[in-house]
């Protein structure tokens, strides 16, 4: 029998200096898209935490194999969803600074990115899928600081 995996205590500032240098990359399988994410140095068994940047451009069209929070911090978005199972039930938002909301596993979503800012959210990963953005600088700080290595999460 497995052990349980506990997740230990998280603590992130949001700031948006952290986000201003992550490097641009594109969404798989969607050509011409933009966006940018760093994790906060919450990665946990439970919870991955991720802060981002959706670019105005092609819709993001996504799947997910786990609930996702979004708390959006800057922009605005048209937001469609698919829930599961069958994917009948479904909607259309518009989500703005502010906002948060739930997106639970089996979702399907599109985003549209509206006006010519960023869409920037904090993204609430649960379990913790295990995406691979690279640490917020403030965190990477914080990491050398305390002598701990660079990607390790902060636990403070």
């Amino acid at each position: 029998m497995d052990a349980i995996k506990w997740s230990g205590f998280g603590l992130y500032n949001v700031a948006d200096s952290d986000l201003d240098t992550a490097p641009d990359k594109t969404f798989p399988f969607i050509e011409g898209s933009r966006y940018r994410a760093v994790n906060t140095g919450i990665s946990e068994p439970a919870t991955q935490i991720n802060f981002e940047d959706f670019y105005p451009g092609p819709d993001i069209v996504w799947t997910l194999s786990h609930d996702e929070v979004h708390y959006v911090t800057k922009g605005r978005a048209e937001i469609t969803y698919h829930l599961p199972p069958l994917m009948k039930e479904t909607g259309t938002v518009i989500a703005e600074t502010g906002s948060v909301y739930l997106l639970p596993r089996g979702c399907r979503v599109v985003w549209r990115v509206l006006g010519d800012e960023p869409f920037r959210h904090l993204c609430i990963c649960s379990p913790n899928p295990g995406y691979p953005s690279g640490p917020a600088p403030s965190v990477a700080d914080s990491a050398k600081k305390r002598g701990a290595p660079k990607d390790a999460p902060s636990k403070s």
